[in-house]
């Protein structure tokens, strides 16, 4: 069907726009290419298909269109205009006056149909719906700054402007396409998951009835990281970061220290230390499982803390805000340790790896990552609800002493000498 637009006629008698009054031919090719034009637009109506006919107009348009009434009671006149003659054929014209027509037996208004579907695709722009998104779902989920960041960077600089319902499945296999060519694979994936989960989004809040994101995948393999940093690596990460100092240092020692994650770290509040300055209580809303962790603060960790200045809500703050800089000063702690092809993320690998080592049992170092599940699954992690704070704590200690103890200092001795 070749339908260009739709209008709704003033409500008159049917007759009165002209199927009596106007002249009647089997609308084909022949017979219409007779027709000639007159001072005002003539209506030739279809002879044996009630609805149908063909518009000429005084500068010789030919138009096929369908004229019906609604069946929801009020029988309102519709006009739908199909298409021209010449790039649409009266076979074809025909098949979709009969289509128009049969969903009008079935209580459709298809003229209202295409109205709307035309209103939407002049409405509805992504910017509107994403920012929509942003307040209604994302900023209620953790990973909110990182969606507003990927929406903002990604999607509304290729998108702005269009609406939703234009979006479609080439159009998102082109914007993932043109991440992954300049060389950024992780954020092509990171795009695509925030593009389906907005589509998903709009679906359920009924303004699109399909995702374009249906039927693909994440542009880019996903490669698990195994890295983790031998005792040599890690002292001299430990001793470039002590080099480095606040804020960025104290923040890496703290991520070696704790095995948290970083965005945790990052964020530490004053309001989250416990008074005595023995814990910090990470709160559900920051924590990426939602569930309030605490973190105990042995050693090295409290020298960090009671060194830090409290001059912000925040730990770790660069003019009042939490500090962000970190792909700058990670080039500057790799080039000053000379410890390369790693990110901060394999400090949380490299913890739970350590205190293996030391001989923490994996359920405790699991207790300490904060891990949904970890090695207590099925059943028996129903009926378990024990922390093993105790067992924590020890574990924290053994494991602070390891990378912040003698070793340290005596590596740093010799760096000196």
């Amino acid at each position: 069907m070749a339908a260009v637009s739709s209008v709704a006629l003033p409500m008159r008698p049917l007759g009165s726009i002209g199927r009596s009054a106007m002249p009647k031919l089997r609308l084909m090719k022949s017979s219409i290419d007779l027709l000639t034009p007159q001072a005002a637009d003539v209506v030739y109506w279809d002879d044996t298909l009630p609805g149908f006919g063909l518009k000429v107009t005084p500068k010789g348009k030919k138009v096929f269109i369908v004229l019906y009434r609604t069946k929801d009671g009020a029988a309102r006149l519709r006009k739908y205009t199909i298409g021209p003659y010449g790039s649409t054929t009266p076979a074809a014209a025909r098949a979709a006056a009969l289509n128009i027509l049969a969903a009008r037996n079935e209580g459709r208004d298809p003229a209202g149909e295409k109205r709307i579907a035309r209103r939407k695709h002049v409405e509805d722009r992504i910017e509107e719906i994403a920012a929509a998104y942003l307040v209604r779902h994302a900023a209620k989920i953790r990973s909110g700054k990182e969606t507003k960041r990927l929406i903002e960077r990604e999607v509304l600089t290729a998108w702005v402007g269009r609406s939703i319902h234009a979006i479609t499945k080439p159009d998102v296999l082109r914007l993932l396409d043109s991440i992954v060519d300049r060389g950024s694979p992780a954020t092509a994936n990171r795009t695509f998951t925030v593009i389906r989960a907005l589509f998903n989004w709009a679906i359920g809040r009924g303004i699109i009835e399909k995702s374009p994101c249906t039927g693909l995948s994440k542009p880019a393999p996903e490669r698990q990281r195994d890295r983790t940093l031998t005792d040599e690596e890690l002292r001299a990460v430990l001793l470039a970061a002590r080099d480095i100092g606040y804020p960025y240092g104290t923040i890496v020692e703290m991520l070696a220290l704790t095995g948290q994650r970083r965005e945790e770290v990052a964020g530490m509040r004053w309001a989250e230390i416990s008074p005595d300055g023995s814990q910090w209580i990470i709160p559900a809303v920051r924590s990426k499982n939602c569930r309030p962790h605490v973190v105990h603060l042995v050693g090295r960790t409290s020298a960090i803390l009671e060194a830090s200045p409290r001059t912000s809500d925040f730990v770790f703050q660069t003019n009042g805000n939490p500090f962000a800089q970190f792909a700058r000063f990670k080039r500057l702690l790799d080039q000053q340790s000379g410890v390369t092809n790693w990110v901060l993320h394999d400090l949380r690998r490299t913890a739970v790896s350590g205190m293996a080592r030391l001989g923490v049992a994996p359920h405790v170092a699991d207790k300490i990552l904060n891990h949904q599940s970890g090695t207590i699954s099925g059943v028996a992690a129903v009926y378990q609800r024990h922390d093993f704070m105790v067992e924590r704590k020890v574990a924290l200690e053994k494991w602070a002493s390891h990378i912040s103890g003698a070793d340290l200092h005596t590596i740093s001795s010799l760096r000196a000498a």
